[in-house]
């Protein structure tokens, strides 16, 4: 005589996340870049502020640097993700 087969254990909500988790480490570790990114754009961006604050006649250099810093990084932005396609 033969044994039945086996019966499948159910899986746990525990062993679930763990086989489908879609933020695994890589995750995390985009999610950490991403914190410590806008983290840095706000020190800078206080940075900014308080030069532009402190010496008015910088506002219009500092304006047109940041504009054409933005124009840059959404420009990259763009050519990084459409190579992703």
């Amino acid at each position: 005589m033969s044994e039945p087969p086996p019966t499948p254990q159910p899986t746990t909500s525990a062993d679930a996340s763990q086989q489908h988790s879609p933020t695994g480490a890589c995750g995390t570790a985009i999610l950490l870049l991403a914190l410590v990114f806008v983290l840095l754009v706000l020190v800078i961006g206080a940075l900014l502020l308080y030069v532009t604050i402190a010496y008015p006649r910088l506002a219009v250099p500092l304006t047109v640097a940041v504009a054409g810093v933005t124009l840059i990084v959404t420009i990259a932005g763009i050519l990084i993700t459409s190579q992703r396609r």
